[in-house]
């Protein structure tokens, strides 16, 4: 594996707890790394090298347990502004337009709301100018406007007061002027709401400097017809550069989603390198091994049967993707033919809310092969993509229940974790990261440390680092999702219903079992009779179906079908309902359960699943 130059890695050496100093131990290390070893153990000489060099030791009875040699990390030239920035609200798709909605970015509440006569999405600070209440709690008027629910002042996307009913006249242009709010510049691409993170004075802006939507962070797969894909939403209880740091990190799948999308056999080294130096903008990568981009190879594994190429991108500051797809078969010449193989994006956007909380967006791109050519008459009939076809039909509000239960193996402990970083001092003094693996997270963490923390507004609290990280609170799938999500809040509404009429039903149909118990008493015993007195087992095998008919057409037959039914309608309802409100019920995660205990039958990779 080609060795990354050191500006583009951080360095990382560490020593197994309890390992004592040796020549052999200082060979392992390379030169700096012995250089800092020297100068932990003897002087420990930190404000010799601070400027340059960030160097952290523990020891424990005169043993090394962990040497770390980070990269310093600089501001970028020329600054980094969090600002101006494209950010994404909500996707349109599941987000209602008949009503206002309260987000919040970088700590400052906005209202977002649907203009149905412009067709367009708008944003505010949500603060009515007069006496500062919510906007979000008002209503969208005929003519698309935001109305406040205070005293009924309506405001434009633009944020011009367009009514101020206790004026003498309420349509007053020079009253008016004085009465107008704070906007954003808000645009919609590839079905997500964004808004550009610094307000916008319409009224005095130059067109010149109005924000660029070429600058919004797209993802190229969705601009491919051939792709079909989940989308969905959640907001998460730790910040967004967390929430990055973790989908950075494809090594944590086999373990934190064992046995949910993934398994641990699956896990192994990740040689991972940088493709593009880290700048302002971000950095990529790929899973290189012997100097090779695309075959997947690891030493002592089988051959591998198709070619794999594996990339990884991260987008200041919020973007980023992991995109794998195969090719033909290794040693054929449809072997670096990706478009006759599989394709898979996994796609995050994470939007800072407020301090300590973000909004994700994650986006699960596929491009399933295309058909294999047809002969005869079925190669006259039209050519379909049966996978991407099913899947393209799969309910939003199913696809979502599954998305939910993925998101909740890692909610239920990153909020724990972003907590302890903060308690011992940040990431360069807590973690440990000696491998390859870690290189993405390691260089999304110096990309934050040289852009800055979000500015977040002063008066924005950390709602989270205060309260009590209980289960409830960290799987509250409603609270989180569900209530923001129409597809998902309308299945649950229907959920209900469903449990309720089902309940009603089963109570009604009690009432009507003496009475079918009466009615079908005399045709039952018969039947039982002739079955009691069978000799010959073909007579009892007749008998025993007269009887089930018997049952059947029976007032009791069709009573018992009916609650059977009922039953199991009502018991589909209610899980239904149960796993888009909360994520208790699937606690804990298989990866808690012993070996063997609810294993599933079989998992398989991409490549694994494509060889057969």
């Amino acid at each position: 594996m080609p060795r990354p130059r050191a500006r583009e890695r951080v360095q990382n050496t560490s020593i197994a707890k309890g390992e004592r100093f040796s020549s052999r131990t200082l060979c392992g290390l390379n030169p700096l790394g012995v250089l800092s070893l020297s100068l932990s153990v003897v002087c420990f000489a930190w404000k010799s090298c601070s400027s340059r060099l960030h160097i952290t030791t523990r020891m424990h009875s005169f043993h090394v347990v962990t040497l770390a040699l980070v990269a310093p990390t600089h501001a970028f030239k020329g600054g980094f502004s969090w600002t101006r920035q494209w950010y994404p609200l909500a996707f349109s798709k599941v987000t209602d337009r008949s009503v206002p909605h309260r987000l919040e970015l970088l700590g400052e509440p906005l209202v977002l709301w649907y203009d149905g006569v412009n067709e367009a999405w708008c944003a505010m600070i949500d603060a009515c100018p007069h006496r500062l209440a919510p906007l979000s709690e008002g209503r969208i008027d005929e003519k698309g406007a935001i109305e406040c629910p205070y005293h009924g002042w309506a405001f434009e996307s633009d944020g011009r007061c367009t009514r101020v009913p206790q004026g003498v006249d309420p349509l007053d242009p020079k009253l008016l002027s004085k009465c107008g709010g704070t906007s954003y510049v808000v645009a919609e691409r590839q079905g997500l709401v964004w808004v550009w993170g610094e307000p916008l004075n319409f009224s005095e802006a130059d067109p010149k400097q109005l924000p660029d939507e070429a600058q919004i962070p797209i993802c190229e797969a969705l601009e491919d017809d051939r792709f079909v894909w989940i989308d969905v939403s959640r907001d998460m209880p730790y910040s967004a550069d967390m929430l990055l740091e973790n989908v950075l990190d494809s090594s944590h799948v086999p373990f934190t989603h064992h046995q949910t999308i993934s398994k641990r056999e699956n896990a192994k080294p990740l040689p991972l390198v940088l493709t593009e130096t880290l700048s302002a903008d971000g950095f990529s990568g790929e899973n290189r091994v012997d100097g090779d981009a695309g075959v997947l190879k690891v030493q002592g594994s089988a051959p591998p049967t198709r070619r794999t190429e594996r990339t990884t991108v991260f987008r200041a500051p919020t973007y980023m993707h992991h995109k794998i797809r195969s090719g033909g078969l290794a040693g054929t010449d449809a072997e670096n033919d990706f478009d006759a193989g599989f394709e898979t994006w996994t796609v995050a956007y994470a939007t800072p809310t407020g301090p300590g909380r973000c909004r994700l967006f994650a986006r699960f791109p596929f491009r399933f092969p295309p058909p294999k050519p047809r002969t005869g008459l079925l190669g006259k009939l039209p050519s379909i993509n049966l996978p991407a076809e099913v899947f393209r039909r799969v309910p939003t509000w199913a696809q979502h229940m599954g998305q939910l239960k993925v998101l909740d193996d890692d909610n239920i402990f990153l909020p724990l974790q972003e907590r302890r970083v903060a308690d011992v001092g940040g990431w360069k003094r807590g973690y440990v990261t000696p491998t390859s693996a870690d290189l993405f997270v390691n260089t999304y963490r110096r990309w934050f440390d040289a852009a800055g923390p979000p500015p977040h507004a002063s008066h924005a609290v950390d709602y989270f680092r205060g309260a009590a990280l209980d289960k409830a609170s960290l799987l509250d799938r409603y609270a989180q999702h569900t209530k923001h999500c129409t597809a998902c809040s309308g299945a649950l509404t229907n959920a209900q219903r469903i449990s309720k009429a089902c309940t009603a039903l089963l109570l009604a149909l009690g009432t009507c079992t003496p009475w079918a118990i009466v009615g079908s008493s005399h045709a039952v015993l018969g039947a039982a009779s002739a079955l009691s007195t069978a000799r010959t087992v073909p007579t009892a095998l007749a008998a025993t179906c007269g009887l089930i008919g018997t049952l059947v057409s029976r007032p009791i037959g069709a009573v018992t079908l009916s609650a059977l039914a009922l039953f199991a309608i009502r018991q589909f309802a209610q899980s239904v309902a149960e796993k888009l409100t909360t994520g208790l019920g699937e606690y804990p995660p298989p990866r808690n359960r012993p070996e063997g205990e609810g294993a599933a039958t079989e998992l398989r990779t991409v490549e694994q699943g494509r060889a057969r």
